[in-house]
């Protein structure tokens, strides 16, 4: 009898511990939906897409890094909430690539610099909450519509 009553403890603690786990880190991002409009940084195509006047966000990761993980998670379901949105995502490894750390002004892996051709027009690092990153989106895809109108 009390093995198993250890049994059920431990079975206890290892579904607490996932639990927890999963509350921290969150649920695995799903690559195939964020990818859609995602790319990995590359200049050539960042040039074309500014010359271009796109709506380009840079953003700064780490793999490993927690606040990293749920930014993706937040791009991920705006993409799903806005299909067709025409923000291109460009990624950049905050370890392996200091000099473009550098040149966009990040200060952490969590850094967003979004860009709509060759102007800046939002910046924010450590920003996690999906209001705050899908208003600043939004409302960059609104005025991007309110330039094609006037042209």
């Amino acid at each position: 009898m009390n093995w198993f009553k250890a049994v059920i403890g431990l079975l206890i603690v290892a579904v607490a511990a996932a639990g927890i786990f999963l509350i921290v880190y969150g649920p695995p991002v799903t690559t195939e939906d964020y990818y859609q409009n995602q790319q990995m940084f590359d200049e050539q195509d960042f040039a074309a897409a500014q010359d271009n006047d796109d709506l380009i966000l840079i953003n700064f990761h780490r793999p490993w890094c927690p606040p990293c993980r749920e930014q993706k998670r937040v791009l991920n379901q705006y993409f799903i909430d806005f299909t067709g949105s025409p923000v291109v995502v460009m990624e950049i490894d905050f370890d392996s690539q200091p000099e473009l750390v550098e040149r966009f002004g990040a200060v952490d892996p969590t850094t967003l610099v979004l860009y709509r051709g060759h102007h800046r027009i939002w910046y924010t690092h450590n920003q996690t909450q999906r209001p705050n990153i899908y208003s600043a989106l939004q409302e960059a895809e609104y005025h991007s519509r309110l330039f094609e109108e006037d042209e």
